[in-house]
């Protein structure tokens, strides 16, 4: 029987187009009337799950960052910020990656230097809660994570400028022009992990979803684990199942359904 389902967002189950598909909503209060647990994990942050499921946010593990956050009915059950030693190195850092750009993501604000068109468009599509500075080296807040935005593709251009950090930091790309940065002991996995922790749920029980390599700790967690079917191929690797719809047919529900609702 499942207990925990746990989703990842963009590309998994919104739709191209960052829409939550219309059956998603009925389906959510049956979950909760059958005492399902459902968390949403996503590199989003907290203040964009909040926008997107503001009916029903507070009966959602709210999982942003890629775990760096978890927030349910509006009590925080864990935060882990960037080291700030680190920050200005990654900063740094970005600036030698050609058609790439830094933002520091903060518990409720993206911090960016640049209003380039093509980085805020991207922006945009996700939240506005933004604001520009002069310089990222000198912010004096708490980051959950950096992420980076790469025109020309984060796993080919910029992830390699950043493997040197892996020794001490998380990378993950999140996304075909995203790449995020987190403490070592920050993602996906290891937030579903407290989950079952906290609620005496096994692996068993435990049904998740995704569709990139920020999903791929996530995977290893639960004994119903789906890369959907526009997946990154390496994510399809780990994952025990693969979900017959994409994420633009609404794969996740179907899937749902026939696990969940079999009575």
């Amino acid at each position: 029987m499942i207990k925990l389902i746990v989703t990842d967002l963009d590309g998994t189950l919104l739709t191209d187009n960052h829409e939550v598909p219309d059956r998603f909503w009925k389906i959510a209060d049956r979950l909760f009337e059958k005492g399902i647990k459902l968390g949403i994990a996503t590199g989003r942050p907290h203040f964009s799950i909040t926008d997107k499921f503001q009916s029903i946010v507070n009966q959602l593990y709210a999982i942003s960052d890629n775990g760096s956050l978890i927030i349910y009915n509006e009590k925080e059950l864990l935060s882990k910020s960037l080291p700030k030693q680190e920050i200005e190195a990654l900063v740094l850092a970005a600036r030698t990656v050609d058609n790439a750009w830094p933002i520091l993501c903060g518990r409720d604000h993206w911090f960016l230097e640049n209003s380039d068109e093509a980085l805020m468009n991207a922006v945009y599509a996700y939240h506005s809660n933004f604001k520009f500075v002069d310089d990222l080296t000198k912010i004096d807040a708490d980051i959950l994570k950096m992420t980076v935005y790469d025109y020309a593709g984060s796993e080919q251009n910029s992830y390699p400028r950043y493997k040197s950090f892996e020794n001490r930091l998380k990378i993950a790309v999140g996304g075909a022009k995203w790449l995020d940065i987190m403490r070592p002991d920050v993602n996906k996995g290891e937030a579903v992990q407290i989950l079952q922790s906290l609620h005496n749920i096994s692996p068993d029980e435990t049904l998740v979803f995704g569709d990139f390599m920020n999903d791929y700790e996530m995977m290893k967690t639960a004994t119903y684990s789906y890369a959907m079917k526009n997946a990154n191929p390496k994510l399809k690797e780990v994952a025990n199942y693969v979900t017959e719809k994409d994420n633009n047919n609404a794969g996740i529900l179907d899937v749902i359904e026939s696990l969940c609702f079999t009575d």
